[in-house]
């Protein structure tokens, strides 16, 4: 008989110096974990310093010096991947304003190459910024979501960049013969960034609908996508009539760099129309629409991380959302206040939390009796 496969995810976490955590070395479930505790205990220290072991930085603050303990000088978090392409051993650590990324016992240069092992998404008390922080929030989502879904959007963004930091020096020199030598690369990767973005979000956006269809059903929403020059004209044309202002500002006024994602509902911006906690309904639809389109188009697992789920969400609506979440294919973390009213919890691995010291449960061995 063949052996079954093992689900794939995040299976070892190990931390030193992350904020107030112990050290500790943890093994996870790869379906349902839940990290529980009093306010303040340093539950969502511990998802943070996942979202640092998969990205390199903070969902919580830009500032990396913050998670280093107070006293210490370096934080390391390491830990162990299982996905499609075997296992893996990863780890990042922080100190005197430098990121050090390993994979493997090897160096890594490219962020990306590192961070498409662990595909993760993050649902907290702040995930209405995704609508009010502004356009660069929402790219940064948008480049993340494409990334996982089409391999050759890495490339083609890359190139985009660089074109983009090369016209841009131009501009500032005021060289406009080198600013104008650079259009033709600028625009042909801004255009085809562009064109995927649009693709993807035609799937994502059909998946986003349907989800709030059912969560919020007297409300009709919808979506632009601003693809950051002129609708109606190409880019090679925006870079060519912009250039004079361009060189004036000394920076490159159109392209895929200044794109945006408009959520509306009733012809209205979902930020200006709906009440805080609707707008965190909207976003948690978009970040689950997201983790199914990377389920189903990603070799790696995805990873979701919900912290305090319960805050400014109505019972009905924590109850749609873990309904589905229950029937995502996705590795789970939960923090939360009161363990027994976690669903589905007979499914789970479970972790107590206490002044910075991070415990498996007693229930985990019941589990598994």
């Amino acid at each position: 008989m063949a052996e079954k496969a093992v689900p794939s995810g995040l299976t070892v976490l190990n931390v030193q110096g992350f904020r107030h955590l112990a050290s500790v070395s943890l093994n996870f479930s790869p379906h349902l974990n839940v990290i529980y505790g009093v306010n303040a205990a340093g539950k969502s220290s511990l998802l943070e310093a996942i979202y640092f072991l998969a990205r390199a930085k903070s969902f919580l603050t830009p500032r990396l010096q913050r998670v280093i303990a107070n006293g210490g000088k370096e934080v390391v978090v390491t830990g162990r991947v299982q996905n499609a392409s075997g296992r893996h051993q990863l780890g990042v650590s922080f100190t005197e304003g430098k990121t050090r990324v390993r994979l493997n016992g090897e160096d890594v240069r490219s962020l990306s190459e590192f961070a498409g092992l662990i595909p993760i998404q993050v649902l907290n008390t702040e995930a209405q910024r995704l609508l009010t922080e502004g356009p660069t929030e929402r790219r940064s989502f948008l480049n993340w979501g494409v990334f996982h879904v089409e391999p050759a959007y890495r490339e083609v963004w890359r190139r985009y960049q660089r074109g983009l930091r090369q016209r841009n020096a131009a501009l500032r020199l005021g060289n406009e013969s080198v600013a104008k030598a650079w259009e033709t690369e600028l625009s042909e990767a801004g255009e085809v960034v562009t064109e995927v973005r649009t693709q993807f979000l035609n799937t994502l956006m059909t998946e986003w609908a349907m989800l709030l269809n059912d969560w919020m059903p007297h409300l009709t929403f919808d979506w632009r996508y601003r693809t950051g020059w002129l609708q109606g004209e190409s880019l090679s044309d925006a870079l060519q009539k912009g250039r004079s202002a361009e060189l004036k500002q000394g920076f490159t006024l159109y392209g895929p760099h200044r794109a945006d994602l408009v959520l509306v509902v009733d012809d209205q911006p979902v930020s200006q129309r709906l009440s805080r906690g609707q707008q965190k309904i909207v976003v948690i639809a978009l970040r689950l629409a997201l983790l199914t389109l990377w389920r189903q188009h990603s070799a790696n697992r995805p990873l979701l991380l919900l912290d305090d789920l319960a805050a400014e969400l109505d019972a009905h609506h924590r109850g749609l959302v873990m309904d589905r979440v229950r029937g995502m294919d996705v590795q789970t973390f939960i923090t939360t206040i009161e363990a027994e009213r976690v669903p589905f919890s007979d499914q789970a691995q479970w972790f107590h939390v206490e002044q910075g010291r991070i415990s498996a449960d007693e229930r985990n061995e019941r589990g598994s009796a």
